[in-house]
């Protein structure tokens, strides 16, 4: 599975010289201040932590998954998907998985609170997003890192 992070990761790096600015670096900057600010709350050592530049999102993307337990969570570190202060774009654990529609967000600018979430949010397999529906069989690590290597599949690059 860490192969595949860094196959998948290696490709994004094209696009993110194309007008002579690195962003790579910027989202590595993002992600360093983004986990200086959280180390106090969370213990990083039990995490697998990498960023990257999605040039199919035009935005930072910063991943942290549990190397113990079930959690995986995407984020977007520079706000460009939705308007306001939600970075979400998948959020992973033992009750369930909640995949943003990127697609959604960006027809309705970045706003969705007045839509109900089964409108912009699902399960990334066409089912309910945990917010809706808890799992009913609680996921696993397995279960959570197959959601990511598909969101990466999906978003990467």
């Amino acid at each position: 599975m860490r192969w595949l992070f860094a196959i998948l990761i290696s490709f994004s790096a094209t696009g993110a010289w194309a007008d002579g600015v690195d962003r790579d670096a910027i989202c590595t900057e993002l992600a360093q201040d983004y986990v200086e600010k959280h180390q106090k709350s969370r213990d990083y050592r039990l995490y697998r932590i990498f960023d990257f530049y999605s040039s199919k999102i035009d935005a930072c993307i910063h991943v942290e998954a549990k190397l113990f337990g079930t959690s995986v969570q995407v984020r977007d570190l520079t706000g460009v998907v939705f308007k306001g202060h939600e970075n979400l774009l998948l959020d992973c654990d033992a009750r369930g998985i909640d995949d943003v529609s990127i697609e959604t967000v960006r027809v309705h600018r970045g706003d969705v609170e007045e839509l109900p979430v089964k409108d912009w949010m699902s399960d990334g397999l066409g089912g309910p997003a945990r917010t809706v529906k808890t799992a009913e069989i609680p996921l696993t690590r397995r279960d959570c890192e197959a959601a990511l290597e598909r969101w990466l599949v999906r978003w990467n690059g």
